[in-house]
């Protein structure tokens, strides 16, 4: 009989990782918190027109309303989400197939737990892991050794060995020396 340490462990899961962030990477959730956006402002601003990760800097409100939006969407109208693409359940079943481990790690308010939980049943999302952060924690503290997400500030966080897949977004075009997908089964051409 072996006995393993956690940190053995921890080395065993990172290989064979994959992290998929939530937000915009499997739930195309900036479409409901801007129907909800201009509804309330009167306004007719699209997701091509988010070209920044902050949205605070371009939208004339501060970043608590912002945050709070999102948690009342999540909340109110987590069943409207629609998803990225619709063979999210059929790619991270593949992946798993394939022998990765799907961890889905996502920052966000704590009221909202169940509600994504209830959206990845919905749209039968495969994964091993679902990691909320709630603090200011890196998504680098977790093991993976492949991080999909469509955060910049994420995006240069993640260093060699590890690697990073930036989910094609109009707020991290920036980021232009990165392998970028627009949907996530274009991932298996990359792993």
């Amino acid at each position: 009989m072996y006995l393993l340490n956690m940190c053995d462990i921890l080395k065993m899961t990172h290989q064979k990782t994959i992290a998929l962030d939530l937000d915009s990477v499997l739930a195309d959730v900036m479409l409901i918190w801007l129907e909800e956006y201009n509804s309330k402002f009167n306004t007719t601003i699209k997701k091509q027109d988010l070209s920044q990760w902050h949205l605070h800097n371009i939208l004339p409100l501060p970043e608590k309303y912002i945050q709070d939006l999102f948690t009342q969407v999540w909340k109110n109208r987590w069943k409207d989400i629609p998803p990225t693409n619709n063979d999210l359940s059929i790619v991270t079943s593949l992946l798993q197939k394939a022998g990765f481990r799907i961890s889905i790690i996502t920052k966000r308010d704590r009221a909202t737990m169940s509600f994504v939980a209830q959206w990845l049943d919905l749209h039968n999302i495969c994964f091993n892991d679902l990691i909320f952060i709630f603090d200011n924690a890196s998504k680098t503290c977790y093991p993976f050794f492949l991080l999909v997400d469509d955060s910049p500030i994420n995006a240069v966080e993640v260093l060699y060995p590890r690697r990073i897949v930036v989910f094609d977004q109009p707020w991290n075009k920036i980021l232009v020396n990165y392998p970028r997908i627009r949907k996530l089964n274009e991932l298996f051409y990359l792993i």
